[in-house]
């Protein structure tokens, strides 16, 4: 699966700056390894931010506060050896911050909170019903760079390059902009998931609220891969106009996109077998054995494969919105097209920085001496703050209404 001030953050992204760092012939292996785990979250981890955030205002003093909330909350560690452990909760920061460090897990999965402590379902089984259930969970979206594999020719799997990562951030500015402006929503956070993709983090408390009925319809919004696995038309766009969604995207990401940058950085009609993806998209088979012929014909051309990629597009656009091909329907077909390569498709190296930071007698956090500083203090003012200032506000709001109609029923 999913805009803040700056129009809530927006213009503080900088997702067109960001690509997974590759580093080599550094002093520090590549690659996993366990034991910086230690020092990682001894050192870097932001356990209070993350506290702060999974109480949502509900760690104060206030009288509308939730002193139960967090410690409702599911935390999931997988340990070394794939050793899973679900049903983990805690009542403080200082409880979640020592376990931890102590368990130094490989991953840490965030669940819901739920009805009652986690931890202690086992003695709600008895009491029949059903006690012990989720009553509130983020709205969380996973766009992972693997899905895009049929679109992509520079890497593949898990691998990321500066010319793929692009659809990473396309994806972000579609779905952060409908989330904003057609659902409402204002707390979103996105982040690099640390392999091969990003996750959309919605934490509004009307996201947080929702039944998995409204998740699903939210999730089903998004959607126009319609086609199966096999197939290889996925993207229909049906009706006489595109859904308001749709036409935005297209007119101010995904046209653009595709043709001043993916076109060209990908070489999509580079090579027959990569314009033959292409032509199998149009429907008449008359239209594609045409362009066909001509691109073959032209096959050992002087022309720049940029340029050829372009020159082709071009030629593809003409023939299909030509007045001759309205009759047919087949004007959609060039907005199917960049839909189909371009459109969402929802599914570290600290040590040698830390090491290399001088005394940290000035520093108030570890993270703060590595590139991991600017991400938690983006997280912090741009996220966090709002984020509980929003809560804070929306918990006194329903408090002193609660207080009114108190008053009110004395009164009467």
């Amino acid at each position: 699966m999913t805009k803040e001030e700056i129009e809530n953050g927006r213009d503080d992204m900088l997702i067109d700056e960001y690509v997974p760092e590759q580093r080599h012939g550094n002093t520090i292996p590549d690659g996993f390894n366990a034991d910086y785990l230690n020092i990682y979250y001894g050192k870097l981890f932001p356990h209070a931010e993350i506290f702060k955030w999974m109480s949502y205002g509900n760690d104060g003093k206030h009288p509308a506060c939730d002193q139960s909330y967090f410690g409702r909350r599911e935390f999931s560690f997988t340990l070394d050896n794939d050793i899973y452990l679900r049903f983990q909760s805690f009542n403080s920061a200082s409880e979640l911050e020592k376990s931890i460090k102590e368990k130094c897990p490989f991953k840490i999965d965030i669940g819901p909170v739920y009805s009652v402590d986690p931890a202690k379902r086992h003695a709600y089984a008895q009491t029949g019903g059903n006690v012990f259930s989720p009553v509130e969970r983020e709205l969380v979206f996973d766009i992972d760079i693997s899905d895009y594999d049929d679109v992509r020719y520079c890497c593949s799997g898990a691998d990321v390059c500066i010319d793929c990562w692009p659809l990473m951030t396309i994806a972000i500015k579609v779905m952060d902009t409908a989330l904003r402006d057609d659902f409402g929503f204002n707390h979103i956070l996105w982040v690099y998931s640390g392999r091969r993709g990003v996750h959309c983090w919605v934490c509004d408390g009307r996201a947080r609220r929702l039944t998995n009925e409204q998740r699903a319809s939210v999730a089903d919004y998004f959607r126009v891969y319609k086609g199966s696995e096999n197939s290889n038309k996925k993207v229909s766009l049906s009706g006489p106009v595109l859904h308001p969604l749709l036409a935005r995207s297209y007119t101010d990401v995904l046209r653009v996109f595709f043709e001043e940058k993916l076109l060209s950085s990908q070489n999509l009609f580079a090579t027959e077998e990569r314009f033959e993806k292409i032509l199998e998209l149009i429907p008449d088979e008359a239209v594609a054995a045409e362009l066909r012929g001509k691109w073959q014909e032209n096959r050992r051309s002087s022309i720049s494969k940029e340029d050829l990629n372009v020159i082709r597009w071009e030629q593809l656009k003409h023939m299909l919105q030509s007045v001759k091909q309205k009759v047919h329907g087949l004007r959609r077909c060039v907005e199917e097209i960049v839909f189909s390569y371009t459109y969402p498709r929802l599914d570290m190296e600290l040590l040698e920085e830390l090491n290399s930071g001088g005394p940290s007698a000035n520093h108030v956090d570890e993270w703060d001496r590595t590139s991991l500083g600017n991400s938690v203090r983006f997280f912090r003012t741009s996220f966090l703050q709002p984020l509980l200032k929003s809560c804070k506000d929306e918990m006194e709001s329903s408090y002193n209404s609660k207080l009114q109609q108190s008053k009110n029923s004395l009164s009467w």
